[in-house]
């Protein structure tokens, strides 16, 4: 039993990643439903698109060179 031991812990990973797929897929089979909209999201849209329009304002409300990246990160 001691020879098997450290072959039981290095199959552990593999067949626990196996079985965590297998529900995954056994889970989703079949139902293929319709995203639900969230009225949260929305809101947040729309206050995000406020949030550009008073940037582009605040810096001149010029053309292309004033719109907001979507992903802006400061290198500092």
């Amino acid at each position: 039993m001691d020879h098997i031991l450290p072959y039981l812990f290095l199959l552990a990973c593999p067949v626990s990643m196996g079985v965590m797929m297998w529900m995954m897929m056994r889970k989703d089979h079949g139902h293929a439903s319709a995203p639900v909209s969230d009225p949260r999201v929305a809101e947040l849209e729309s206050q995000v698109n406020e949030l550009r329009v008073a940037v582009q304002e605040r810096q001149g409300g010029g053309g292309a060179e004033a719109t907001v990246p979507a992903a802006s990160a400061d290198k500092g």
